[in-house]
């Protein structure tokens, strides 16, 4: 049957029926790949299911009732996002749907993988390797942090654990605040070291945006365009060649093959929820760890009964997150932890594996900013009246957050798949989220409980409480179509490209092997710089 002509049309969509490349998201994968192909010379359509914003109006972090609103800041819609859980216990899914995808939330950290995480097989006999190293990875990762502004330590201040670089960070780090002195006081009594991490909130003016001003209101949209979200930094310069058109509030449900094999390109609703289709010369995933397998799963054909690109029987297998675990510390002395960026430091002493542990692999441990604000304290703390009002004047400046990104270790059973009758607002199978700990993991998180508290301890903590882990509190989704070299073992290849379709490449955090003790969004944005690379590449060389 024919389908409706899409409502707006790229130019040369108009002159020849089809793009060069259609993305599915503008995170900090699809994002990165939109800019290089446009900057290439490529045409370029970006199908995003959430809308565009615009920090200057359409963020509330500037106002003094920010925190009345800040619960309605990337508003989530109840059934077009619905997602069930098959594990044991609940599992938070978060995640931002707009033009910038999570990194218009995310805390912006920005640190890079160790040289060990991409040979965990090797070393500790856990996991797999990845199909390529940290030495293939970095140059991409110095594009990436001088594209976003990175600001980091260096010279005595230098993490002493980060991997070599060869450059150094675009811009000097932020501050630490009162609280994170106090936590480096209490580290380094116990031999630790925090020090100043990385983060893509430029602390000087950079590329025509101001320097961060300290408000720490990140997870609810920077007003000032401060932090470098993907919307103001890849987007706004792939925009700026004119090869690229993106197409909000729209949401991909199929990928179109041809009789050939090949990825013809993408079927979506728009947002009167009519369906649409763009067709393109190479499609390229960036939904997430989540989404992506499930569009492959809603794909699948009579080649692929079992979905798109899914020989090897690995699609949606493997999911894993960070094991994220706060502690809370009140602290005698005024620490106004609000101030700053929402982090305020890391701690990498525990991140490689030591035999003594009793596990494999290890944790960052970072200070954070979490909902130290009047509000949100005085919603969290129990009580009424008068007993309420003194506790929350007893807390309030005075307590510190203390958290992990721990890693956990891929597992076949952790997986991604279509629920079989829960369906969402479009009628299409929602996600099923199925993520457990086991025996390894389960180790680490005993191991982290006690380091967080033997930290806030040694910091000068009076009260500790809440060490709790809270499953996809993290918010980093991984590992569902794994890279590697084997098409047995790996859903695509080292370059993103999937083994099964020359033309389908995937470009975000679902492509993680392991995913080490650090942020992904830098790794994310990294890998799809190769991507594009590679892309652009194959476009040249006529091998689509």
């Amino acid at each position: 049957a024919s389908r409706p002509v899409p409502p707006v049309a790229h130019p040369l969509l108009k002159k020849r029926g089809e793009v060069d490349v259609v993305i599915i998201g503008s995170g900090a994968g699809g994002a990165v790949v939109a800019k290089e192909l446009a900057e290439a010379g490529l045409a370029v359509v970006v199908i995003e299911a959430g809308p565009r914003f615009n920090p200057y109006v359409d963020y509330i972090s500037d106002r003094t009732d920010f925190e009345q609103f800040a619960k309605f800041a990337f508003k989530k819609q109840k059934q077009r996002d619905v997602y069930t859980v098959g594990s044991a216990r609940e599992f938070t899914y978060t995640r931002v749907k707009g033009v910038g995808g999570s990194t218009l939330k995310y805390a912006a950290m920005s640190p890079r993988l160790h040289e060990s995480d991409f040979r965990t097989y090797s070393e500790d006999g856990v996991g797999a390797d990845w199909p390529i190293t940290y030495a293939d990875l970095e140059p991409y990762y110095a594009r990436v942090e001088y594209e976003l502004g990175v600001s980091g330590p260096g010279g005595e201040e230098a993490n002493p654990f980060d991997p070599p670089r060869s450059t150094p960070f675009p811009n000097p780090p932020h501050p630490f605040n009162l609280a994170s002195h106090a936590i480096k006081r209490g580290a380094q009594s116990l031999g630790l070291h925090l020090v100043r991490e990385p983060v893509s909130i430029p602390s000087r003016e950079w590329k025509g945006r101001p320097a961060c001003v300290g408000a720490g209101t990140c997870h609810i949209g920077c007003s000032i365009a401060a932090k470098s979200s993907m919307d103001v930094t890849y987007i706004a310069a792939a925009e700026a060649t004119g090869n690229i058109e993106i197409r909000t509030e729209c949401t991909a449900f199929q990928i179109l093959m041809g009789t050939d094999g090949r990825a013809r390109g993408v079927l979506y609703f728009d947002p009167e929820g009519r369906e649409q289709e763009v067709l393109a010369r190479a499609v390229v995933l960036a939904a997430n760890a989540v989404e992506t397998p499930r569009l492959l799963f809603m794909s699948a054909n009579g080649r692929f009964p079992e979905g798109l690109a899914n020989s090897s029987g690995l699609l949606g297998k493997n999911f894993f997150e960070h094991i994220a675990i706060f502690a809370h510390g009140r602290f005698e002395e005024r620490l106004d932890p609000w101030r700053g960026t929402p982090t305020g430091g890391m701690i990498q002493d525990n991140y490689a594996t030591r035999s003594s542990n009793g596990f494999a692999r290890g944790w960052t441990t970072i200070v954070t900013a979490n909902s130290h604000w009047p509000l949100g304290m005085a919603r969290r703390i129990p009580g009424w009246g008068a007993a309420h009002k003194n506790r929350v004047r007893e807390l309030f400046g005075h307590s510190v957050c203390v958290a992990s990104i721990g890693e956990q270790l891929p597992d076949e059973r952790n997986r991604i798949m279509l629920d079989p009758t829960v369906k969402d607002s479009f009628g299409l199978p929602a996600p099923r989220l199925v993520n457990e700990l086991y025996d390894n993991d389960r180790a680490m998180e005993k191991a982290i409980r006690r380091d967080l508290t033997d930290v806030l301890e040694a910091s000068g903590a009076k009260e500790i409480w809440k060490v709790d882990y809270m499953p996809g509190q993290s918010s980093h989704y991984l590992g569902t179509c794994r890279m590697g070299n084997d098409p047995q073992t790996s859903v695509v290849d080292a370059w993103g490209r999937t083994h099964d379709v020359r033309n389908l490449f995937i470009s975000d955090g679902s492509v993680f092997v392991t995913g080490g003790s650090v942020n992904p969004a830098l790794t994310i944005s990294a890998l799809a710089a190769r991507t594009a690379e590679g892309l652009i590449r194959a476009f040249k060389e006529g091998t689509l």
